[in-house]
């Protein structure tokens, strides 16, 4: 799926609302020697097969929040590719692309892909690091 068609999920309206299922957990990022970060995450089926959309956030040591932001995903085979946002308290966004390879059959879904620990990369412009999701049950 290209940027532009990521950055469309990203933008459409999405709520995570009665009817339909809901995920959510807790996430990890390294971002070379800049350090650790860490957050909360949650998300909705997309409109489209095999698509997620959800929200973020990056919270300090203490647990308070930082920054929240926005995120979207697809699966193509057996990887799932997506896009990010987030906004800071001053009003400075920055945004980025996402990866993980998944060791799951071609045609399972989402929730499956959560159901442990996930890993892959990110990146924005020349910053890169790793990241992991756990799941939990609402």
């Amino acid at each position: 799926m290209t940027r532009l068609a990521w950055a469309a999920l990203l933008l459409s309206g999405f709520s995570l609302a009665g009817g339909q299922p809901t995920w959510q957990g807790t996430w990890a990022a390294t971002a070379g020697s800049s350090g650790a970060f860490a957050g909360t995450w949650n998300s909705v089926p997309g409109e489209a097969p095999d698509t997620v959309a959800g929200h973020w956030s990056l919270r300090d040591q203490n647990g308070a929040e930082l920054a929240t932001g926005t995120w979207a995903a697809g699966k193509e085979g057996r990887v799932w590719k997506g896009t990010w946002q987030v906004r800071r308290p001053s009003g400075q966004v920055y945004d980025g692309s996402w990866r993980a390879p998944v060791e799951l059959p071609a045609g399972s879904h989402f929730e499956a892909a959560i159901a442990k620990a996930v890993s892959g990369n990110w990146g924005l412009g020349r910053l890169a690091g790793a990241w992991t999701i756990r799941a939990y049950t609402q």
